[in-house]
């Protein structure tokens, strides 16, 4: 899996990994499918127009022209479906008993990674906006820690939040109790 690749602490334990949820990744897919589905639909529809429109008469000596645009079009929405998946992918919050590593894939050669320590969390919010987020139970975390540079981390479309947010402040919890019984210097 993704998470393979990240170098955790001696000791540090997986609590969870988070994707968003299923809806979002549907719904651009879909989107892109109809997008696609565009050339192909505008060229059946010439054929209902009235004769006067002539649209016939000026496709007709152009096939390998349709043809040509037609399959870039089909090819960039190809691109932008493998996008789409990608994004959905390698964007994941791993949820460790030490910290929160937060993975962003921005297009395919773009990717943000960062993390925090849970002791250094200070904020941790949930938002659910519209019925079908409040439906299906998905929603945007977001999560301030103490420090100057970055210190927000945000995630749209996330499953189950108030669950995430639970389980975050879980393991923020018995980190400050480990952390409370030892003397930092």
């Amino acid at each position: 899996m993704l998470y393979e690749k990240i170098e955790f602490e001696e000791g540090e334990v997986v609590l969870g990994t988070v994707r968003k949820h299923w809806f979002i990744i549907t719904v651009e897919l879909v989107s892109v499918g109809i997008i696609a589905l565009l050339p192909p639909l505008l060229l059946s529809l010439t054929s209902l127009l009235p004769a006067e429109f002539k649209i016939a008469e000026l496709l007709s000596g152009q096939t390998p022209l349709i043809t040509l645009v037609t399959a870039s079009w089909l090819l960039m929405t190809t691109l932008m479906a493998f996008m789409v998946w990608t994004n959905y992918y390698l964007d994941l919050w791993v949820i460790t008993d030490r910290r929160v590593i937060v993975i962003d894939q921005r297009g395919f050669f773009n990717r943000k990674v960062s993390s925090f320590r849970l002791e250094r969390l200070q904020d941790i919010k949930v938002t659910i906006k519209g019925i079908v987020a409040t439906l299906l139970n998905f929603g945007t975390i977001r999560a301030q820690t103490a420090g100057a540079n970055e210190s927000n981390f945000a995630a749209t479309g996330m499953p189950d939040p108030r669950g995430v947010q639970a389980t975050i402040q879980g393991a923020m919890d018995a980190r400050l109790q480990i952390l409370g019984g030892m003397v930092i210097m």
